[in-house]
């Protein structure tokens, strides 16, 4: 019959609808992908061939052997980047020579009992679809056994002086260079790095005027002096390899530093080290004999692609691919950088190890679920710490270096899970438990999720990328959140849980002082009240009358609206302290707190009865904070006895001298402490009952990301 419908059997309209579904879903990834076309384009270098133009950087991670050899740790955790799509590896520093130690537990390819471990990592790598190269380096003055340099050089980690080289050892030491790229060739790599950046190693402290004082033939006073070494190395190697191993060298645009090279040096010798045998540069900046190496592993003070005009100037002087590394997080720019015509490979080093699904994710149009580094520098901070050989790790990706202690299985009997707690600890406990396939209730007892995060998000606006990934993947995942439910034992009861995950925070102890009650004085709690909209009257009572009004009135009906970058905007506009400020308080979120106070144009006093401030974080992160405040005029007092609190101020004693900030408001950040009362309650009535996060000590995102996956891996 004609203009009759056509008729289907219900599993061909499955099917058809299945198909119109796949479809319509793989044209929005298309789209999606348009985005990103360059980003994900082939390109070249060389005879390599790479499936995308996302690079890995060559990280320490100190996950070798004690002896300079590849390991199984190692191995898997570059296997999780292969996995995750990126085009090219590049594996830490190599020695060139085994008996030259630039790490603990660092990698060396000086002789040929190392091969077969580089053999077993390349055959891994290659097996996942991307190509992999190792850095080759000698560590110079920054090596742990016997320092070695152009002129006498100070180690910045040990503050050892290093001898100076002698020119038959330059020339021996060029052999061994290329006595390792052969075995980087033999192992199957498929090319390799050669360091030459940062004034760093051997390498890079001949280059650099600033290290190099020499005044022979190999004299840093000149260009050709100071290239003599790298060129002779450069030449070396390709005789060696052949013309068909590419070469990329890691180089400096511009040292940023006194005495050192400048962009226009670069430029010049560019074309050298083309014409010398490189396959492509990568652009690196600044120099690392400061004990915090600012521009190479840099905080949120620097700019996004801070070295991207500088690759651009040197990729015009030369005909080889150009590669651009320095806080490149957003994949947006990342593919601006490419259509501009600024570097042909985009090089991500914190990026890879906070997503390493991140290429994969742009290929399947899901840009919106990267998990984002925060350039918190926990990465390097972790192996500065005591003990001297720790291992890398990262803030908000618990699984680096734990990629099979730590791998996200399916349970073997889904159970529910009960998370007590939305902040960071919970949120991530609740993501990998649903993961695993659990059914996960989330409860929290304010109106939003985040905890403490939302506050970090607030005064500093990287942590938000945390906090906008964990709240996408509870969406995502289907987890039951219900807010407004303060957890105790008899709530857990009722609902029943096969496992609980407790993650209810720490407990805030601030200090009893003479005229902490008065209408000046805020607690780190009541100010997260105020802001949250909770605060009881009888606690505004105390409150000048316009800031009363804002906290019961006008808090509570902005919460909907209300999220970490308006908080930012209102807190520009207005805050319910004066213009003079006292933060008591040593720890980060006090430290923090002053920092983002002074940017408002308060005037800060930080003061504790601490001698260091922000322990819990490592020398190079805390180093930066404070230059931050001491750029910002905030005064600090460390070591003093805090007395009362007064009309006039902050009264203190300090070696038995009495004194007075004056202030028009006094902060008491407070400490946190364990508080496990719930978790020790549940685990009396028999549950089964797991911690993570401030419940168990002040830890920050770190602690809380690790304890929340680990619980979430064992239930």
């Amino acid at each position: 019959m004609l203009g009759s419908a056509p008729r289907y059997c219900q599993r061909c309209f499955t099917e058809k609808a299945s198909n119109v579904t796949f479809r319509r879903s793989s044209l929005r990834v298309r789209l999606r992908m348009s985005r990103f076309a360059r980003l994900l384009s082939p390109a070249a270098i060389g005879t390599m061939q790479l499936r995308n133009r996302m690079v890995m950087s060559a990280m320490t991670t100190n996950y070798a052997t004690p002896d300079l050899a590849v390991s199984e740790r190692l191995i898997r955790y570059h296997e999780a980047r292969a996995a995750g799509g990126v085009g090219l590896i590049t594996v830490e520093m190599c020695s060139v020579d085994s008996a030259q130690r630039y790490q603990p537990q660092s990698l060396s390819l000086g002789e040929d009992r190392f091969i077969a471990g580089h053999s077993e990592l390349v055959r891994r790598v290659h097996a996942l679809g991307a190509c992999i190269q190792p850095q080759i380096s000698h560590p110079g003055p920054e090596s742990m056994t016997d320092p070695v340099g152009p002129s006498v050089n100070v180690n910045a980690g040990t503050g050892w002086p290093s001898r100076v080289m002698d020119t038959a050892e330059i020339a021996r030491v060029t052999t061994l260079y290329g006595d390792a790229a052969c075995r980087a060739q033999q192992a199957g790599y498929d090319g390799m790095e050669l360091h030459a950046a940062h004034a760093y190693m051997l390498l890079g402290s001949f280059l650099s005027p600033t290290r190099n004082r020499r005044d022979d033939a190999y004299t840093g006073a000149t260009v050709e002096g100071r290239t003599r070494f790298l060129l002779e190395t450069i030449r070396h190697i390709r005789q060696r390899v052949g013309a068909d191993f590419p070469i990329t060298l890691r180089i400096s645009g511009n040292e940023d530093a006194y005495d050192g090279r400048e962009l226009p040096d670069t430029q010049m010798i560019a074309p050298l080290l083309v014409e010398a045998g490189v396959s492509a540069i990568q652009v690196s900046g600044g120099v690392s004999h400061d004990r915090i190496v600012a521009q190479i592993v840099c905080g949120p003070g620097y700019r996004d692609g801070y070295n991207v005009a500088v690759a651009r100037a040197i990729r015009r002087v030369v005909d080889v691919p150009v590669m651009v590394v320095g806080r490149i997080h957003d994949p947006d720019q990342a593919e601006r950088i490419l259509a501009e015509g600024s570097a042909d490979l985009i090089v991500m080093a914190r990026p890879l190890l906070a997503d390493p699904e991140l290429p994969n994710k742009l290929r399947a149009g899901n840009a919106a679920g990267i998990r984002r580094c925060l350039s918190c520098q926990n990465c390097i901070d972790s192996m500065l710490l005591a003990p001297f050989d720790a291992n890398m790790n990262c803030a908000v990706n618990a699984q680096v270096g734990r990629e099979e202690s730590l791998a996200v299985k399916p349970a073997a009997r889904p159970r529910h899970v009960l998370v007590a707690g939305g902040g960071t600890a919970g949120l991530e406990a609740a993501r990998v438990a649903a993961l695993r396939g659990h059914r996960v209730t989330l409860l929290e007892r304010s109106q939003r999720l985040g905890g403490s995060l939302f506050y970090a998000a607030t005064v500093h606006a990287d942590n938000q990328r945390l906090l906008d990934y964990l709240l996408g993947e509870v969406r995502r995942l289907g987890v039951a959140v219900r807010l407004g439910e303060a957890v105790d034992e008899a709530l857990v009861l009722r609902e029943k849980p096969d496992a609980v995950i407790v993650c209810t925070g720490a407990r805030v102890e601030t200090p009893d002082l003479p005229g902490a009650s008065g209408p000046r004085v805020w607690s780190g709690a009541l100010l997260r009240h105020y802001l949250a909209g909770t605060l009881d009257p009888e606690e505004a009572a105390r409150l000048p009358a316009l800031s009363r009004w804002i906290a019961l009135q006008a808090m509570p009906r902005l919460q909907p609206w209300l999220c970490p970058v308006h908080l930012r905007q209102l807190s520009r506009a207005w805050m319910p302290l004066g213009e003079r400020v006292v933060v008591l308080g040593a720890d980060l979120a006090a430290v923090e707190l002053a920092e983002f106070l002074a940017k408002r144009g308060r005037r800060v006093t930080l003061a504790a009865s601490a001698v260091v401030f922000a322990p819990e974080i490592g020398p190079k992160r805390r180093q930066e904070q404070l230059q931050r405040l001491d750029r910002l005029g905030v005064e600090v007092l460390a070591g003093i006895t805090p007395v009362a609190v007064s009309a006039a101020g902050l009264e203190f004693r300090y070696t038995g001298r009495s004194a007075t900030v004056p202030a028009d408001a006094v902060v008491l950040a407070g400490e946190a402490r364990p508080d496990t009362a719930l978790a020790d309650a549940l685990r009396a009535r028999g549950l089964d009952v797991h911690t993570a996060g401030d419940c168990t000590g002040l830890g920050l995102i770190r602690k809380a990301v690790e304890e929340g996956m680990r619980a979430a891996c064992t239930v």
